[in-house]
């Protein structure tokens, strides 16, 4: 394998290469638990990297032994901009050994990822979901931009969404299986989301359907004259801690549903009558709140707003960044067309 660039750094010489995963593999491993203190799962490893249907884009730092100190990964998405197919990268899983931090060869692994992948020609933007600690760090020394005016959350209790449920509703649908439906969805209604992750059949069934270790429900919906399927909803059921309000000071553990990935036509009718059969299913599993993360701006926002969502703090200090590899795109265009939600990287 062709070496991408040498370092030295306290009198060893490191070596910056593209990765390799019958050779690295089981090593990046254990860089993961010496970088977080915890294991990932093999499955989940292969999965995420080997297994989806995309490219491969992961460079690593091997130091004098030939074992891995810094990892900086990614997945490079099928995208449409404008129509235009082009790749994303989501970047993902960036670590360091503990006894390399502050070496800097962080920001070299990084800047080699950069030349590397950011000189293949479709590929138009990278972009993560990083905490400040890592967005100042990358702001400083790697080009890092927020995107547009950050996530939007959104909340709500799902008697409240039901409330709003149409008279004359669509139907919805489980989708335990990958669906043509999901190729069809997505060209429908592409030209409204201008840049975007592809979220076609292949798409929803690596992501959500065939994950190894997650579990996520995939809804589609149709209005009732309709016989295609119109938009989609995946859903995580998670556990939240609640506190009783009731002078015992008792904590007890309740479901909610996190929307993690939707595409919808931006139709009052269609959104509301959507989320209120949502809603309705979840009530009668004992589920009930919903919550989101949707880019400031986007005309969902408005919708969730309109049809009894509450905009609240954005929880878990995420800033969605970009760097941009494409000289006819610009930062504006970009802020404002942007879609992503949780479902775009790898919290949820």
């Amino acid at each position: 394998m062709e070496v991408e660039k040498s370092v030295v750094w306290n009198n060893e010489t490191l070596i910056i290469r593209k990765y390799d995963p019958e050779r690295d593999e089981q090593k990046v491993l254990k860089l993961w638990q010496a970088a977080f203190n915890n294991q990932i799962p093999q499955s989940l490893w292969q999965w995420k990297y080997m297994e989806n249907p995309y490219r491969t884009a992961i460079m690593i730092c091997e130091n004098a032994d030939g074992i891995p100190v810094v990892f900086y990964g990614g997945i490079p998405f099928t995208s449409s901009c404008r129509g235009r197919q082009i790749v994303m990268i989501h970047l993902s899983d960036i670590m360091s050994h503990p006894a390399y931090r502050g070496s800097g060869l962080f920001i070299h692994t990084a800047n080699a990822y950069f030349d590397a992948f950011g000189s293949v020609d479709d590929i138009c933007i990278m972009y993560g979901f990083p905490g400040k600690f890592h967005f100042d760090i990358g702001a400083k020394y790697l080009q890092y931009s927020p995107l547009g005016g950050g996530a939007a959350f959104f909340k709500a209790e799902s008697k409240t969404v039901k409330h709003f449920k149409n008279m004359i509703s669509g139907t919805i649908a489980l989708f335990p299986s990958s669906d043509p439906c999901f190729d069809y969805i997505w060209k429908s209604l592409s030209t409204i989301y201008p840049l975007s992750v592809v979220r076609d059949s292949a798409y929803i069934s690596w992501r959500y359907i065939n994950h190894p270790v997650k579990k996520y429900e995939v809804w589609c919906y149709k209005g009732l004259f309709h016989k295609q399927w119109q938009a989609f909803v995946v859903l995580q059921i998670n556990e939240d801690n609640v506190l009783l309000n009731d002078g015992t000071a008792s904590i007890i553990k309740v479901q909610k549903a996190v929307i993690v990935d939707m595409l919808m036509p931006n139709s009052d009718q269609i959104f509301r009558s959507f989320m209120g059969s949502v809603a309705s299913m979840l009530i009668k599993r004992g589920i009930s709140t919903i919550e989101t993360w949707i880019p400031e701006g986007h005309f969902l926002c408005s919708l969730f707003s309109k049809y009894g969502f509450e905009k609240e703090a954005e929880p878990i200090g995420i800033i969605p960044t970009v760097r941009l590899f494409d000289n006819s795109l610009s930062m504006n265009w970009v802020n404002q067309n942007f879609y992503y939600n949780m479902g775009d990287g790898d919290l949820f």
